[in-house]
């Protein structure tokens, strides 16, 4: 039995990667959200920036429809589909902020850019594109907040999402002997400066973090 504990809350077809007849899995959600008023008022010419659905969630709260089409550039696929199928239009999408800063210097560098963010946000994305001289205005539409949860057992592996879930999760347990699976190299260079014992999931997506899980029960069996 791998004992797995996920600082993200999972979905049930989520929790079903994981065979209870081989897993034991808890999950909790590290990080507090607070939503926040958006505001998208913008000139027609700007281009608009989202790397997370937070963002989404905090610019169109159920209820709220698109007053207009928006042009978007994204971190991670879900982010893009869920405004595609809201009817804006995707000009970029890539699996990393610092991926998409470099499309967004190649090809968009004469436009403006809004910014729907967090409070936490990383560096990467606006160092990057201020740096290069990317007109950009950042605003702050949700506040992530810590949700320290002290642990009582200890486990074979803790799954993290975000650099922001490491910090939560450190501040208040121990990493122990625990494999730390993360969801892409950002969270994983959080997690390097306290264990070497870390992987990265092939994707960045919820799913593959846990394909990665299963695999340290294909290890087990195999050593």
């Amino acid at each position: 039995m791998i004992r797995v504990i996920s600082t993200k809350k999972l979905t049930e077809a989520q929790r079903a990667l994981l065979p209870e007849t081989d897993f034991y899995l808890e999950d909790y959600d590290a990080l507090e959200v607070t939503y926040l008023e958006a505001n998208l008022h913008s000139d027609d010419e700007a281009l608009f920036i989202f790397t997370s659905t937070h963002a989404i969630e905090a610019c169109f709260p159920e209820g709220r429809l698109p007053d207009r089409m928006l042009n978007c550039c994204c971190v991670g696929r879900k982010t893009a589909a869920r405004l595609e199928k809201m009817g804006h239009r995707i000009l970029a999408v890539e699996d990393r902020a610092e991926l998409l800063a470099e499309r967004i210097i190649n090809k968009y560098s004469s436009r403006s850019f809004i910014y729907f963010c967090s409070s936490r946000r990383l560096d990467t994305l606006p160092d990057r594109l201020l740096e290069a001289g990317v007109r950009l205005e950042e605003r702050v539409v949700y506040q992530t907040g810590f949700n320290q949860r002290i642990l009582d057992k200890q486990f074979d592996a803790i799954l993290f999402f975000s650099p922001s879930g490491v910090e939560s999760f450190l501040g208040s347990n121990q990493l122990h002997d625990a494999t730390a699976i993360c969801i892409g190299p950002t969270t994983a260079q959080a997690v390097k400066k306290h264990t070497d014992k870390f992987i990265s999931a092939e994707s960045p997506s919820a799913e593959a973090v846990l394909q990665a899980a299963r695999q340290l029960l294909v290890n087990r069996h195999d050593g």
